[in-house]
C-alpha cells in the first residue's frame, strides 16, 4: 500500500463546538458556523480524521499514512504554546433595570436616553475623540450631540418606514480589549480595519479609544438597523469571527495576539460579566456569589456530601482530552521533522499539553471550600461542658491535685 500525506487538523483545539447549522448575518459580514464543503469532505475522510495517528492515544504511527502540519497551523500553535495575549471582544448588553431597581421598558424614549448616555460615556463627556464610519473625527460635546441627533433622526425614519419598531435597539455596542502593555494606537488601528471590513458601507458606526483603565480598549458602537434595512444580530459564532478578525488585524499591526477558545488554553471558567466585575472592583459583595454557594451547599447536602456531576462536567473532560490528544499528535509529528525549529516547537507543545490536566470548575472549587469550612467547624473546640469539668476534677483528685472548686472562700 502506498503512503499518502494528510494534514493534522486542530478543530478540537481552536474551534468552538459547532451545531452544524449555518448562522447567516448579512449585516455583520455573513458569518457562518458551518464548515466549507472542502472541510466537510476532509472530515468525512478517514485519512483526515486519523491524521496518521491511532485514535486510542494519538501517538501511534501508521505505516500507510504520513501526517503533516500546515504552516499556518504551526504559526498558530507556536503562538498558543508561547502564551500569546488573547483578544477580548464583548457585546455590552443594555441595562434591564434603572438605578432604582425598576425594569426599563424598551421604547423610543428610553432608547434615546440610553444612547445619549452611552455617547457621553465613550466620549468621556466630549473630552475624547469619536471616529465615525466616514472617517470623520469628532471632538467636544457639541459634535457628540450633533451625531446623536443624526442617529435619532435616522432611527425615526426607520420606524416610519417599518424597518424598526419601538422595541428596536438603536445601537449595538462592542468592546475590543487587549492587555495593558499593548500599544493603544495599534489596538485602535486594528479595530478601525475590522470595522471597515465587517460593517463599512452597511452600518453607521462610531468608535472611541479608552486608555484610562488597566487595558486599552475600543468602544465600537454600531447602528443596529443597516443602510439596507437589515438588523445587526450578533450571535456566538459572530463573536468568535470578530475575535479571529481582531487578532488577525492586530498581527498585521505588529502586535502578537490570539483568539483561541478557553479549552485550548486549559481554562475552564468563563470570564466575569462586566457588571459583576465592576461591583467586585468597588469592593462590594456580589449577590451571585452567595447564590452559587447556596446551590453547591444544596447539591452536596442532597447527594450525601458529594458534589454531583453535571452534563457539562463530562463535556469539559471529554473536550480537554481531545485537545490534549491533538496537541500530543502535533508534537509527535513535529518531533520527526528535520527542521530544528519544528523539533523545538514539539518540545514546547509537549510541555504545554502536560499542563492542561486541570479541569477544576467553579462549582468544584466552591465544594472544596465548603468541605474545608465544615471540617474547620467540626474541629473547632467548643465551650467546656459540665461533664467535662467534672471529669477533669476526678482526674486531678486521683493525681493528688487540689480541687480548685473546693478552695477556701468559695461557695458550693
Amino acid at each position: 500500500m502506498s503512503d499518502f500525506n494528510t494534514t493534522l487538523g486542530f478543530e478540537d483545539c481552536w474551534s468552538n463546538p459547532r451545531s452544524g447549522r449555518s448562522v447567516r448575518s448579512p449585516a455583520s459580514g455573513n458569518f457562518s458556523t458551518g464548515r466549507t464543503g472542502r472541510d466537510e469532505q476532509e472530515d468525512a475522510s478517514p485519512r483526515k480524521k486519523s491524521a496518521g495517528f491511532s485514535s486510542s492515544n494519538g501517538a501511534g504511527r501508521s505505516e500507510a499514512q504520513v501526517a503533516s502540519i500546515s504552516a499556518a497551523d504551526k504559526a498558530r500553535l507556536s503562538r498558543v504554546v508561547r502564551g500569546a495575549p488573547e483578544v477580548m471582544v464583548k457585546v455590552s448588553k443594555p441595562a434591564k433595570m434603572d438605578k432604582h431597581g425598576n425594569p426599563i421598558r424598551v421604547n423610543r424614549q428610553t432608547e434615546g436616553t440610553r444612547v445619549a448616555a452611552h455617547f457621553d460615556y465613550i466620549s468621556r463627556n466630549g473630552r475624547l475623540e469619536l471616529e465615525t464610519s466616514l472617517g470623520d473625527v469628532l471632538t467636544g460635546k457639541a459634535a457628540t450631540a450633533a451625531l446623536y441627533a443624526e442617529w435619532m433622526q435616522n432611527h425615526d425614519e426607520d420606524r416610519a418606514n417599518g424597518l424598526a419598531s419601538d422595541r428596536t435597539r438603536i445601537t449595538t455596542s462592542i468592546v475590543f480589549s487587549m492587555p495593558g502593555n499593548t500599544n493603544a494606537s495599534a489596538v485602535k488601528d486594528a479595530v478601525r480595519a475590522l470595522a471597515q471590513q465587517e460593517f463599512g458601507g452597511r452600518h453607521d458606526y462610531v468608535m472611541a479609544l479608552h486608555t484610562d483603565t488597566k487595558h486599552p480598549h475600543v468602544h465600537l458602537t454600531v447602528r443596529t438597523v443597516g443602510n439596507d434595512g437589515v438588523k445587526l444580530n450578533l450571535r456566538k459564532a459572530d463573536l468568535q469571527h470578530l475575535r479571529d478578525t481582531f487578532a488577525a488585524k492586530l498581527r498585521q499591526c505588529g502586535i502578537e495576539a490570539e483568539s483561541t477558545p478557553r479549552s485550548a488554553r486549559g481554562v475552564t471558567r468563563r470570564g466575569e460579566r462586566t457588571p459583576v466585575y465592576k461591583i467586585r472592583q468597588r469592593g462590594e459583595a456580589v449577590a451571585v456569589d452567595k447564590a452559587k454557594q447556596r446551590e453547591v451547599q444544596r447539591d452536596v447536602a442532597d447527594h450525601g456530601g458529594l458534589l454531583p456531576d453535571r452534563p457539562w462536567d463530562t463535556a469539559i473532560v471529554a473536550r480537554r482530552n481531545r485537545v490534549m490528544t491533538t496537541y500530543s499528535a502535533a508534537a509527535a509529528i513535529l518531533a520527526q521533522s528535520p527542521n530544528p525549529d519544528d523539533r523545538a516547537l514539539a518540545r514546547a507543545t509537549e510541555q504545554f499539553a502536560a499542563g492542561l490536566t486541570d479541569v477544576t470548575t467553579e462549582r468544584t472549587t466552591l465544594a472544596r471550600e465548603l468541605a474545608v469550612e465544615q471540617s474547620a467547624t467540626r474541629n473547632k473546640p467548643g465551650p467546656a461542658r459540665l461533664g467535662d469539668r467534672a471529669s477533669k476534677r476526678e482526674q486531678g483528685a486521683a493525681k493528688g491535685a487540689p480541687d480548685r472548686d473546693d478552695g477556701p472562700g468559695r461557695e458550693r
